[in-house]
């Protein structure tokens, strides 16, 4: 179910929001109303794929469970390790069989294997609050309000990845209070902006650089077309950016605020603030739940080594 879709807005989320209405006067029943939502959203794709999510969710939670009750940290470790593996199989098990398969001439694969929708972020989601449990700066959650996080259909797909301090207290809130009709306008807004970079710029720019790409594959594009192909950029931000734009709207009409994920990429002055302004979650989740880490494991080492190395006296 797209989020251009005439499925997702003509059906699926006026009939969200009116489910929604009638569960928001019942605290106890706006979490996992949003959970069923969120499951039905998920499942429109392909049933097959609930039964992942739904175990990766329990999963998870009871190891982070398991964790504060032992402190023991091999659980974490092998959590992470689990999703990790999970990851790999579904989306890189074919690329290595193929390679494997190339190098060797034995014959590897492919393997039938889907790939679950969202697993990468779902993944990430599970990752990075399993680490912050680990530091100590995550606090236990029920179960609701924990797959709620990792399945929250507005961002359950393709992001903006949402770290768990920036979303879980907002779950559970009474959306409809006095003022209600100004976050409901401001996420009508970016729905609109959303649709409009996704249906008036990037979609015509695929229809003509598409053509681009598949007469490349078959030898040098005629007619001095080639340079066309330099669309791709737009197509992919205002794709990316638009999807982005719908989620932060569809969140808002349910009283969560998404962080944004893109900001203005092109109008940076060079290629590092490029990169800071474009995807903005995906590389805050990378510098600091891989890079960081990475280097201060590696630092770490190299300062220990030297203040053994260090002459005595």
């Amino acid at each position: 179910m797209l989020f251009n879709s005439y499925a997702f807005l003509l059906v699926f989320l006026p009939a969200a929001i009116v489910v929604y209405r009638f569960a928001d006067p019942y605290p106890r029943l706006r979490m996992p109303v949003l959970v069923a939502l969120s499951l039905v959203f998920y499942g429109y794709w392909d049933v097959r794929f609930l039964p992942l999510l739904a175990g990766s969710i329990l999963i998870n939670w009871l190891a982070a469970k398991y964790y504060l009750a032992t402190r023991r940290v091999v659980v974490i470790t092998a959590a992470i390790a689990a999703n990790l593996l999970v990851l790999g199989v579904f989306k890189y098990l074919n690329f290595f069989a193929e390679t494997l398969a190339s190098l060797s001439g034995a014959a590897f694969g492919p393997f039938a294997l889907a790939l679950p929708l969202g697993i990468s972020f779902f993944t990430f989601h599970h990752i990075m609050y399993l680490v912050d449990l680990r530091k100590g700066k995550a606090p236990e959650y029920p179960l609701d309000r924990y797959a709620l996080y990792i399945a929250f259909f507005p961002q359950a797909i393709a992001g903006p990845l949402a770290r768990w301090s920036q979303v879980m207290d907002q779950f559970g809130r009474k959306v409809y209070v006095a003022g209600w009709q100004r976050p409901f306008a401001l996420g009508a807004t970016f729905i609109v902006i959303g649709l409009i970079e996704k249906t008036l710029l990037a979609d015509p720019i695929a229809h003509v650089i598409d053509p681009i790409y598949a007469q490349a594959k078959l030898g040098p594009v005629a007619h001095g077309d080639s340079w066309l192909a330099l669309g791709f950029i737009f197509q992919i931000l205002f794709d990316f950016a638009g999807y982005s734009d719908i989620a932060i709207g569809v969140g808002l009409l349910f009283g969560v605020q998404l962080p944004y994920n893109f900001n203005a990429p092109f109008r940076a002055t060079n290629m590092q603030d490029f990169w800071q302004r474009w995807h903005m979650t995906l590389l805050n989740f990378l510098r600091d739940y891989l890079f960081h880490p990475l280097a201060n494991a590696r630092f770490g080492r190299g300062h220990r080594l030297l203040q053994f190395q260090r002459p005595l006296g």
